[in-house]
């Protein structure tokens, strides 16, 4: 119990203090009888280091900023995600499907999003499977549970959107009956499967960037992910570009389908099209600062000393 009290104290201060003084500081406290007085030192002492920071190891602090380039590209492809599932619930109905099949660029565009799309996603599992395994390895290790469980948590997330979207389609639409596309009760109905679906996802990345901030991953795998992550970028690009060109090209072909309420929920074809165009825009953007700050700091990384 002393271990496990000593180990949340120690918790408070910053990473940087924790890497240099963390493990004589918890053998100190496991020594002795915590009384209230000194948890209040303790936390107060915590406070200090994080509003005036003396550690500075410029090794940690460059590995700060690695660790959060990396997330930040997390982050921004769960954007990406977010609009792309936009731009395939909007682009599945048979007015859609036609429109590609007749014109080769609306075609050609859609299938270059869904590639760009794969290339993301592939990328970003070959730079995050990595550093998730030594974060995992590290963690049980140490004992610690924190970790392992915050990496339960978007399993476990996607379980409960998927129980509650088969919650709506088994039961609760087949009991109400058919509803007209603006009725109250279907907008109400779909506006909380994208609420579910957003819930799920903001958890399941917090959850996975809390893990990857508490762990101590080496310099060498934020390094190497910051490869994949620019093919992340670049595909997020490509992708951003194909977006563009399906619409101007849907409406050369199609002005009536991209003029008309082809848009989620019946809403306008291209307005729903501009929206989701512009939170690709802002994610991708997200990312290349990312990359910038995160390939910025690998070259002032110093060199470890002998």
């Amino acid at each position: 119990m002393k271990e496990k009290n000593a180990r949340r104290l120690v918790r408070l201060y910053p990473r940087a203090w924790r890497e240099r003084y963390g493990a004589e500081f918890a053998a100190l406290l496991e020594e002795r009888r915590m009384s209230v007085l000194d948890v209040a030192d303790v936390a107060l002492g915590a406070a200090d280091a994080w509003l005036r920071p003396q550690v500075t190891d410029g090794r940690m602090l460059v590995l700060e900023r690695m660790r959060g380039s990396v997330l930040a590209v997390l982050w921004g492809w769960a954007l990406f995600v977010v609009a792309g599932i936009g731009f395939q619930k909007m682009t599945e109905y048979e007015d859609f499907v036609q429109a590609a099949h007749r014109d080769f660029w609306v075609g050609a565009a859609f299938h270059t999003v869904v590639v760009g799309a794969v290339v993301a996603l592939a990328a970003i599992l070959l730079g995050g499977v990595p550093i998730v395994f030594a974060a995992l390895r590290n963690a049980l290790s140490e004992g610690r549970k924190d970790v392992p469980l915050l990496f339960c948590v978007p399993p476990l997330s996607l379980a409960a959107f998927v129980g509650y979207v088969l919650l709506l389609t088994r039961v609760v639409y087949p009991t109400v009956g058919p509803h007209a596309v603006h009725s109250s009760l279907n907008v109400a109905l779909f506006l909380s499967v994208v609420g579910a679906f957003l819930l799920a996802a903001v958890v399941s990345i917090a959850a996975v960037s809390r893990a990857v901030s508490r762990t101590a991953i080496g310099e060498r795998l934020f390094r190497f992910a910051l490869y994949p992550a620019t093919l992340v970028a670049l595909a997020m690009g490509v992708v951003l570009a194909a977006l563009v060109v399906w619409g101007i090209a849907l409406k050369v072909q199609s002005p009536a389908l991209f003029g008309g309420d082809g848009g989620i929920l019946a809403t306008h074809t291209a307005y729903t099209w501009l929206a989701i165009v512009v939170e690709m825009a802002i994610s991708a953007c997200v990312v290349a600062v990312a990359l910038i700050k995160g390939f910025a700091a690998a070259r002032t990384m110093p060199r470890a000393s002998s």
